[in-house]
C-alpha cells in the first residue's frame, strides 16, 4: 500500500489523530486518490478546515512530486503547533517541502490568494470548514475559481442533522456553479459522531467516470439515481 492507502485504511495513522471521518469516507477519499495517483492529472490538493489534520495527513501523503499541498484553518489554541508536529513526524522531507498551511478564515481569501497558495489548478479539494451557510457557499466558490479537469470536491457533513445550514449552501453554490456537479452522497458508518456523510463532486465530463470509480471503491453499498441541486447524481446507501 502507498502512504496516503495506509493512513486511511482501518487502524491506520489517522486513527491516532483526532477529527471526525467514518471508515466509509476514508475508504472512499483514499480510492479516489490513488485513481489520481495511477492517472496523467496534475494539481495541487487542498483542504479548508484541516483541524488536526486527520484527512489532511492523507491528502500531504498522495501528493505526487512537486505538487502543493494547501491548507487552511482558524487554527485556535494549540492546534496548528499540533498539526505541523505530526506533518513533520510523518512526511518525509521532500514531501513537507511542498505542504503549505495557513491560519486564515477562508471567507477572507481572495481568488487570486487561493491561486497563489496552490501554485497550479488542484486536483483534490476537501472543505470541512466553519459549518454555517455562508461560509460553506463561500468555500465551494473559492475551490471551482481553480480546478484541473477532472478535479475532486469532497464536500464533508451534506445532509447532516445537526447541520441543515451545510447543506442549504452547498445545494445553492452547486445550483449556480458552471464547473462542478455532484456525483454521489457517501453514506456515513454508525454514529454521526465517527464523522458525518460526504456528497464527492467533479468537473463537467468527469461525473460518470468518478461515480464508477466510487461504484468500485465501495461493494458493500447499493445506489439508486437522484437528483441533488438540479443535476442527475446518484446515493449510495448502507445499513450500518
Amino acid at each position: 500500500m502507498s502512504g496516503h492507502e495506509e493512513w486511511f485504511a482501518p487502524g491506520g495513522g489517522m486513527a491516532a489523530v483526532k477529527g471526525f471521518i467514518s471508515p466509509r469516507s476514508a475508504q472512499a477519499i483514499s480510492a479516489i486518490l490513488t485513481h489520481q495517483m495511477q492517472t496523467p492529472i496534475q494539481g495541487a490538493l487542498a483542504e479548508i478546515g484541516t483541524f488536526l489534520g486527520k484527512t489532511f495527513i492523507g491528502l500531504a501523503l498522495a501528493a505526487k512530486p512537486g505538487e502543493h499541498v494547501v491548507g487552511l484553518d482558524i487554527f485556535e489554541a494549540d492546534v496548528g503547533e499540533k498539526l505541523v508536529a505530526s506533518l513533520r513526524r510523518v512526511l518525509p522531507g521532500d514531501r513537507a517541502s511542498h505542504v503549505r498551511v495557513a491560519k486564515r478564515d477562508s471567507t477572507t481569501v481572495t481568488p487570486a490568494e487561493w491561486m497563489r497558495l496552490l501554485g497550479s489548478p488542484a486536483r483534490f479539494v476537501h472543505i470541512d470548514g466553519d459549518h454555517t451557510y455562508e461560509a460553506v457557499l463561500s468555500d465551494i466558490q473559492l475551490a471551482t475559481t481553480f480546478l484541473a479537469d477532472g478535479a475532486i470536491v469532497v464536500l464533508d457533513d451534506f445532509m447532516h442533522e445537526w447541520y441543515p445550514d451545510v447543506s442549504e449552501g452547498i445545494i445553492d453554490a452547486l445550483r449556480v456553479s458552471k464547473n462542478l456537479f455532484p456525483v454521489a452522497v457517501i453514506p456515513r458508518t454508525g454514529s454521526v459522531m465517527g464523522g458525518g456523510t460526504k456528497l464527492v463532486c467533479t468537473t463537467p465530463g468527469a461525473v460518470d467516470d468518478c461515480f464508477r470509480l466510487l461504484k468500485a471503491a465501495l461493494p458493500g453499498t447499493t445506489f439508486r439515481d437522484c437528483r441533488i441541486a438540479g443535476k442527475p447524481a446518484w446515493a449510495f446507501f448502507n445499513y450500518d
